[in-house]
C-alpha cells in the first residue's frame, strides 16, 4: 500500500494569499506585530506555531503565554472568516482537487492523508470553503507539531493507524513550497510539486523531479506520485 500525503494552503485550495494576508493582520490586530519577514522559507520551521513563535520571541525576546497563542488565532480565523465574506473566490480549490482525492483514496494501491503547517481550526474553514472533503482522511496540522517532520511524521503514523498498516510501501509528499521540498528530503520521501510558471521553476531548482499544475488530469497524477523522486540536494 502507498500513501499520498497532501499540503493544503497552495497545494488543495488557492489560499497561500488570503493565508499571508489575515496572518500578518492578525499579527498587527492581536499583538502590534509590524514589519516583519514574510519569506516564509527563511524561518527555521514553516509552519504557523513555529512562524508565530519565532516573530513574538523576536519582539519582546520572550516565548508567547498560552492566552497570547490563543488571541491570535482567535483574530487570524475572524480574519479569514471576514475575507470569506467579501470573497469567497480567495478561497477556491485548486483545480480538481476535491474530485482526484476521493478517487485516489478508492486506489487499491494507495491512502490518502493530509499534513498542514497551518492550524487545524483554520485548514477546516479553508477546505469547507473550497468544497474539499477530507473527514475520512487522517490529518496533522500545526496542533501536531512544531516543525514540517513532525507533522507529516505524524500523519503517517495516524495513517497507519487508520488504515491498519504496519508500513506503506511508498509515502509521497505533495506540497507547493520550498520547505515541502526541504521536508521531503529530510525525511526521505519522493515529492511531488504544485505550481506553474515561476513557482514550477523555484520547485525544480530546490530538487523536485516532478510538478504538475493542478489534478485535472487524474491519470497524469497518478503517473507523478509513482515516478516522484526523493527531492535531490
Amino acid at each position: 500500500m502507498n500513501l499520498a500525503i497532501f499540503d493544503i494552503d497552495g497545494t488543495l485550495t488557492e489560499t497561500n494569499y488570503v493565508d499571508d494576508i489575515c496572518f500578518l493582520q492578525a499579527l498587527t490586530d492581536a499583538h502590534s506585530i509590524t514589519d516583519v519577514s514574510t519569506d516564509w522559507a527563511g524561518y527555521q520551521h514553516t509552519t504557523d506555531s513555529a512562524i508565530f513563535s519565532a516573530i513574538f520571541q523576536e519582539r519582546f525576546h520572550r516565548p508567547p503565554e498560552a492566552a497570547e497563542w490563543q488571541k491570535f488565532k482567535d483574530r487570524f480565523v475572524c480574519l479569514l472568516e471576514e475575507y470569506l465574506v467579501k470573497d469567497p473566490s480567495l478561497f477556491a480549490e485548486i483545480a480538481g482537487a476535491s474530485s482526484m482525492l476521493r478517487q485516489l483514496n478508492l486506489e487499491p494501491g494507495w491512502r490518502v492523508a493530509i499534513a498542514s503547517g497551518g492550524w487545524r481550526i483554520s485548514a477546516a474553514l479553508k477546505l469547507k470553503v473550497a468544497d474539499i472533503d477530507i473527514d475520512n482522511f487522517p490529518g496533522s496540522f500545526a496542533d501536531d507539531g512544531f516543525s514540517r517532520e513532525e507533522i507529516l511524521q505524524s500523519a503517517v503514523s495516524k495513517a497507519e493507524k487508520g488504515y491498519r498498516q504496519s508500513h506503506f510501501e511508498r509515502i509521497v509528499s505533495v506540497g507547493d513550497g520550498l520547505w515541502d521540498v526541504r521536508t521531503a528530503r529530510t525525511l526521505q520521501f519522493p515529492f511531488l510539486g504544485i505550481g506553474c510558471g515561476d513557482d514550477e521553476k523555484i520547485l525544480r531548482r530546490a530538487g523536485a523531479t516532478h510538478v504538475i499544475e493542478n489534478f485535472t488530469d487524474y491519470s497524469h497524477v497518478i503517473c507523478c506520485l509513482l515516478e516522484a523522486e526523493v527531492p535531490k540536494p
